[in-house]
């Protein structure tokens, strides 16, 4: 079933090869808190026809659109100039951009894994990997979360990627109970994070979860190592079996 927050937001791609664009996303994810300087790193991977990242802009037709921009700028400073549709490929199939400003507010990548890691971690085939999902903390509890996701889905579903399924992982929603005494975590450039769990709001979206595992390592604030369980989620949203 098509979520009802669908419409509230579009994507455009992320351009890879502007500067414009590239110190965009390093600043959204300082914001964000996570991976900032996996940024070069997402670049190459673009360039070789790998994860692809979308923006994600508040579509025109949005009730108190302006107002809601306005909240986002005065939380992010440094953000204040729109952005230029340049994309010319989208995972090295060409594009024609649109050269029209635009604002994101967050950003969301999608990828496709190797086909026998996927099998090993029992997905299906022709599997679509979401990654990096970010909204503005200035504008959530807007759906726009949601609409994020239902807009690249059905990107997933098309072409080049032609997705069958999407995968995601995200810490365990049990993990949020067992650590809830250790506080913060350090995510790297200086900031910390409380420990929480999406896992919960992705089987919303109807996402199910169908294996858990090790996951990342983390380092507390009296220094000591974490090591926090991640749940392999997935859902249907293309033809076949």
């Amino acid at each position: 079933m098509a979520s009802k927050h669908a419409w509230k937001i579009e994507i455009i791609p992320w351009d890879h090869l502007s500067p414009k664009h590239i110190q965009r996303m390093h600043d959204q994810r300082v914001a964000c808190g996570w991976r900032a300087s996996e940024v070069p790193e997402w670049v190459e991977s673009a360039k070789r026809g790998g994860k692809m990242f979308y923006w994600a802009v508040l579509a025109e037709n949005v009730p108190d659109r302006k107002t809601s921009l306005e909240r986002y700028v005065a939380a992010h400073p440094k953000e204040t100039e729109p952005l230029q549709d340049t994309a010319t490929e989208i995972r090295l199939t060409r594009r024609e951009p649109t050269g029209r400003d635009f604002m994101p507010v967050g950003h969301v990548a999608l990828d496709v894994h190797d086909a026998e890691q996927d099998a090993k971690l029992g997905l299906p085939p022709n599997a679509v990997w979401v990654h990096q999902l970010y909204i503005s903390s200035a504008l959530q509890g807007g759906g726009y979360g949601v609409a994020t996701m239902a807009q690249v889905e059905a990107v997933a579903a098309q072409e080049p990627m032609k997705g069958q399924w999407m995968a995601l992982d995200t810490l365990a929603k049990e993990v949020q109970k067992e650590t809830s005494d250790v506080g913060p975590i350090d995510v790297g450039n200086g900031s910390a994070m409380p420990i929480t769990s999406k896992e919960e709001w992705y089987a919303r979206q109807g996402y199910q979860t169908y294996e858990q595992g090790p996951g990342y390592t983390y380092q507390t604030a009296d220094g000591h190592s974490i090591q926090l369980r991640v749940s392999y989620m997935k859902k249907k949203i293309g033809g076949g079996v």
